[in-house]
C-alpha cells in the first residue's frame, strides 16, 4: 500500500484502522435514475485490496445492503445499508436487520395508503427500501417538490421521520439513528482507533458529527473526514471536512493510490 497517499494514516497500524465510504455520490456519480448508478471496477478492486490489510473496510449507505454489495461488487468488505438498518458482513448471505415488528413496514404501509395517480403524473418515483421508503423527483419541477413537501407533512403526522437528501425524501421509522448509529455500531468495542470516512450528503454529515463526538470522548485516536463536493450537498460538510475532493472519481483515485 502507498505511504504517500493522503490516507496513509491508515497504514500506521493497519489492523486497527477503518476505511468507511458512502456509495452514491461518493463511490459513484449521482444519476437521474438510482437503479442506473454504477460503481467503477477500479473502486471494487481497490476496496478488495485494502480489506486484506485494514481492520475494517465498509460502505455505509442509504441503499439496501444487498443492493450496495451488488453495486460495489466487493464481497470482502462490510456493508451497513438502509442508513444503519441492515448490516451485511463479509461471507454472509443476507443482512442482519436492526428493526423488528411493526416498525419494519410502517413506512411501506403509509406509502400504500397515500400513493395516488397524482404521484405518477408529478414524476415521483417510489423506491422500496423495506423499512425506508424513498420518494425521488430528480428531473421534475417545483410543483412536484411542493407535492413532496405535502407528503412529508402527512408522513410526519403519521409518526414517520422525514429525511431530505439530494432530490429525495426518505420516510423512515421513528427512533432510527441513521448513518450516525451505523458508524458507532461498527466501531464500538472493535479495537479500531484510526478512521477515514468519506461522504457527500446530509446523512454523511450525521455520521461525521457522531465520529467527531466519539473522537472527543477518546473512542477514536485519529480521524480524517473526506467530503465529496456537490452543489446539492450540505455546505457544513465541506466546512468540517479535513479534505475536500471535486467528485467521486477523485475519491476513487485516493483509494486506488492507497491500495497501489
Amino acid at each position: 500500500m502507498n505511504q504517500d497517499s493522503p490516507l496513509s494514516l491508515l497504514l500506521k497500524e493497519p489492523g486497527r484502522s477503518a476505511l468507511m465510504s458512502d456509495v452514491d455520490g461518493t463511490l459513484c456519480r449521482i444519476v437521474d435514475r438510482p437503479e442506473k448508478a454504477k460503481v467503477p471496477v477500479k473502486a471494487k478492486h481497490s476496496l478488495e485490496l485494502l480489506s486484506q490489510d485494514l481492520g475494517l473496510v465498509a460502505c455505509v449507505t442509504g441503499r439496501p445492503a444487498r443492493v450496495a454489495r451488488r453495486m460495489v461488487g466487493a464481497d470482502s468488505i462490510t456493508y451497513f445499508g438502509n442508513h444503519g438498518l441492515e448490516l451485511l458482513e463479509p461471507g454472509s448471505d443476507g443482512p442482519t436487520m436492526v428493526l423488528e415488528g411493526e416498525q419494519v413496514d410502517r413506512a411501506a404501509r403509509f406509502v400504500a395508503s397515500h400513493d395516488s395517480p397524482h404521484w405518477v403524473t408529478a414524476k415521483i418515483r417510489v423506491e422500496d427500501k423495506g423499512p425506508i421508503q424513498a420518494l425521488h423527483w430528480r428531473g421534475a419541477g417545483e410543483r412536484t417538490e411542493a407535492l413532496v413537501r405535502t407528503i412529508a407533512e402527512q408522513a410526519h403526522a403519521a409518526g414517520l421521520v422525514t429525511h431530505w437528501g439530494r432530490k429525495v425524501l426518505e420516510l423512515r421509522p421513528p427512533d432510527m439513528e441513521g448513518k450516525a448509529g451505523a458508524v458507532e455500531a461498527l466501531l464500538t468495542d472493535s479495537g479500531l482507533t484510526t478512521v477515514v470516512f468519506a461522504g457527500d450528503d446530509q446523512t454523511d454529515l450525521d455520521a461525521v458529527k457522531r465520529l467527531r463526538t466519539m473522537q472527543g470522548k477518546g473512542q477514536i485516536d485519529e480521524l480524517l473526514i473526506v467530503a465529496v463536493d456537490s452543489d446539492e450537498g450540505p455546505p457544513e460538510l465541506m466546512e468540517v471536512a479535513d479534505f475536500v475532493v471535486g467528485g467521486s472519481d477523485d475519491w476513487i483515485d485516493m483509494i486506488a493510490t492507497l491500495a497501489a
